[in-house]
C-alpha cells in the first residue's frame, strides 16, 4: 500500500488514541510489528504557535518511521500553519482529526462536529495539502449520528481535495466507543473512491483484524484500544494477513520486558512527575492477565520511582 509517497509495509497499522500513542509507546508498537503509527490528536491553534507541550507531544524520529502526526481544528489557516510544523517536526504524513467525540471539541466546532459539514471539511483539507509537501490524511467517523452517514460524502470531497488517505472508525459521532462498530460504512467508503481506506473499530484480537480487512475491503485496519497491554497484536495479525508463521501469545516475561522498556521511555519523556501519575494506568493494562492483578492495582499505586516499580514486576511478573 502507498499512502501517497509513503510505501506502507503491510496492513496492519497503530491508529490515534489521546493520552495512549505517545512517542514511548509508538516505539513498542513499531517493534512488535505495527507498519504504521500514528501519534495522538493534538490541538492545531497550539501546533501553529509552537507552544511547549504541543511540540512535545510531536516528538518523533526516523526509528518509527512511517509515522503520522495528527492535528485538529476549524481554521483552514491555521490548520495549514500547523501541518507545517507536523511535516517540520520530521513526520511522515498529517493526519487530519474529524472524529473526536470529546466534548470539549465538539463545543468548539472541531473534531467529530465537522462530520455534519462534509464541505468545511474539503476546504480544510485543500488548505493543509496546498500548504505541505508531505501527504495529507483524515480520519472520519461514520456520521454525526446514526441518522446521518456523511462518510462516503467526506471521503469523496476531501480524496478532490487532495487526500491521499481516509481513516475510518466505524462508529458514529454521538456513538463515541459505546456499542458495537458497523463496519459496512468502511465497505462503503472503500466503494466510494480511488485513495487508500483505513478502518478500525471492534478490533481487540488478531483475528479480528483479519475478518475486518476480510468484510471491509480496506486496505488496511487501524487497532486502538485492542492493542493496549497488547502490542503484540500487531505481529499477530500481521502473521495471519502475510501467511507468516502464528505468533504465540507473549511470555509473562516478555510482558515484563516490554512493559519496562515502555515504562522507562514514559519517565524519559515525560519526567519523573507526569510518568508516575501516568504508571498506574499504563501498567495495569500489562497486568490484567496476572492471577494476582488486583494485589498488583493496589501496590503500584504507591509506587514513587522507576527502581520501586522495577522491583514490583519482578515481584508479579514470575
Amino acid at each position: 500500500m502507498r499512502i501517497g509517497t509513503v510505501a506502507i509495509a503491510h496492513p496492519i497499522t497503530l491508529a490515534p488514541m489521546e493520552e495512549h500513542t505517545n512517542y514511548p509507546f509508538r516505539l513498542v508498537c513499531k517493534q512488535l510489528g505495527a507498519s504504521l503509527v500514528c501519534g495522538e490528536r493534538v490541538d492545531a491553534c497550539d501546533v501553529a504557535k509552537r507552544d511547549r507541550r504541543a511540540i512535545k507531544l510531536l516528538h518523533t524520529s526516523p526509528t518509527e518511521r512511517p509515522a503520522v502526526g495528527q492535528i485538529s481544528g476549524n481554521d483552514p489557516h491555521i490548520m495549514a500553519d500547523a501541518a507545517k510544523v507536523v511535516a517540520e517536526q520530521g513526520f511522515s504524513i498529517v493526519d487530519l482529526n474529524f472524529e473526536c467525540p470529546i466534548r470539549r471539541l465538539i463545543g468548539r466546532g472541531e473534531g467529530g462536529a465537522l462530520m455534519a459539514d462534509p464541505t468545511a471539511i474539503a476546504k480544510l483539507v485543500e488548505s493543509v495539502v496546498r500548504a505541505v509537501d508531505i501527504p495529507v490524511t483524515i480520519k472520519i467517523r461514520s456520521g454525526p449520528d446514526a441518522e446521518r452517514e456523511t462518510a462516503v460524502e467526506i471521503a469523496r470531497l476531501a480524496e478532490q481535495a487532495g487526500a491521499a488517505m481516509v481513516d475510518v472508525h466505524a462508529r458514529s459521532v454521538a456513538q463515541s466507543y459505546v456499542g458495537g462498530p458497523d463496519w459496512s460504512v468502511v465497505a462503503r467508503v472503500k466503494q466510494a473512491v480511488q485513495i487508500p481506506v483505513l478502518g478500525s473499530g471492534g478490533v481487540r484480537e488478531a483475528a479480528d483484524a483479519v475478518r475486518f480487512l476480510n468484510e471491509t475491503g480496506a486496505d488496511g485496519v487501524a487497532i486502538g484500544r485492542g492493542c493496549l497491554g497488547n502490542p503484540w497484536i500487531f505481529q499477530q495479525a500481521r502473521a495471519l494477513v502475510t501467511g507468516g508463521a502464528i505468533v504465540a501469545a507473549p511470555s509473562v516475561s516478555e510482558k515484563a520486558r516490554v512493559l519496562l522498556q515502555l515504562v522507562e521511555g514514559e519517565f524519559d519523556f515525560y519526567g519523573h512527575h507526569l510518568a508516575v501519575k501516568r504508571l498506574p494506568r499504563v501498567a495495569c493494562y500489562f497486568a490484567k492477565s496476572l492471577p494476582n492483578f488486583a494485589e498488583f492495582r493496589d501496590a503500584v499505586q504507591g509506587i514513587k520511582n522507576v527502581v520501586e516499580f522495577k522491583r514490583l514486576v519482578r515481584e508479579y511478573f514470575r
